[in-house]
């Protein structure tokens, strides 16, 4: 039965599943969770539960200690646990561990994970709150680490780690320590830098460690391209800017659309060209007058773009498409030449 029940949670997109005694079996798709089984958690069903999921070993030490972990095999899929068994609380939870070649973000942009693995240089994330922009952190830095490992500082509030296997070479940095000078003791060994915190408020930090030949990767909370480089022009004074377009690799912005939160993603990847484009019309005041998708469309991918691969690939439905566009008219004519 608790077999049947984690399929049937993969076959919905669920990525996680809590199990409590006395209470209904939950499944998590995307943000939200549902129950996947009407009654609650009985006795027997905890007992069937470490029966399938746990070794010999495993239960003596959650009988002694009270808890254990590890990694639970099925015929299809690999799953994390958690077991607690104390007085009054018998719980589990099971995290689906994503097949090392399964991209969750499903960006097939290969310019994109190529600016992105770049060993120098400043690369933004963006998204608005609570759209996984940390999460593609973590699949960026699990990606690198599959071919490449390398130690990563994370500057971030919160210590998450995502639904793979733990990695150990993230060190985490706090966020008291942001404004720390880069040649501070802290930073010893580090080759790339993450900053997972929204907003950069110590601009000239980042880029003064780009061009020392660093790496660094930052989040910010933005809805555009557009935005973000109307927001550093007018933010930031011109020399400051310059530095940083000279530095900026490129820049994405993620939305998770539909029922199912699947991701659509804005992205801009500069090369030499676009950042001389870029310096001139930041000197010409013209960067709220740039046209990415005329002057950058052989490195730029519009949200637009994003959302029709994913309606071909019946990952999401028209009225979220809509919903989601940034220029849903523009959206609909494409569509139309499409015959879609």
């Amino acid at each position: 039965m608790i077999e049947n029940l984690l399929a049937q949670s993969v076959f919905k997109n669920g990525h996680e599943v809590s199990f409590i005694l006395g209470h209904k079996i939950l499944s998590k798709s995307g943000r939200d969770w549902n129950d996947i089984k009407g009654d609650v958690l009985t006795i027997s069903d905890w007992e069937d539960l470490k029966d399938l999921c746990l070794s010999g070993n495993e239960k003596v030490q959650l009988e002694t200690k009270g808890y254990v972990v590890g990694i639970y095999e099925s015929e299809k899929h690999k799953w994390k646990f958690a077991f607690v068994e104390r007085k009054d609380c018998f719980r589990a939870h099971l995290s689906l561990i994503k097949d090392a070649t399964e991209i969750q973000s499903h960006i097939d942009n290969p310019l994109f994970w190529d600016a992105i693995k770049k060993d120098k240089g400043l690369f933004i994330v963006a998204g608005e709150r609570r759209q996984g922009k940390s999460a593609l952190l973590h699949e960026i830095i699990a990606n690198e680490q599959r071919t490449k490992l390398s130690l990563i500082g994370m500057h971030s509030p919160l210590q998450t780690q995502s639904s793979e296997q733990p990695i150990e070479s993230v060190v985490q940095l706090g966020i008291d320590t942001i404004d720390y000078d880069f040649n501070h003791t802290l930073y010893e060994g580090i080759e790339r830098v993450f900053v997972d915190t929204n907003t950069i408020k110590n601009w000239k930090k980042w880029i003064e460690v780009a061009e020392q030949g660093q790496s660094v990767v930052l989040t910010l909370s933005s809805n555009s391209i557009g935005t973000i480089l109307n927001k550093l022009a007018s933010e930031l004074d011109v020399n400051t800017c310059l530095r940083l377009f000279n530095v900026l690799n490129g820049v994405i912005v993620q939305k998770l659309v539909g029922a199912n939160y699947f991701p659509c993603s804005e992205i801009l990847i500069l090369k030499a060209n676009q950042k001389v484009a870029l310096h001139r019309h930041l000197t010409a005041h013209t960067i709220a007058q740039v046209d990415l998708s005329a002057e950058f469309k052989e490195s730029y991918q519009s949200l637009n773009q994003s959302i029709i691969q994913r309606l071909v690939r019946r990952k999401i439905d028209v009225p979220a498409a809509f919903e989601a566009s940034d220029d849903p008219d523009k959206l609909d004519a494409t569509l139309k030449k499409m015959g879609l």
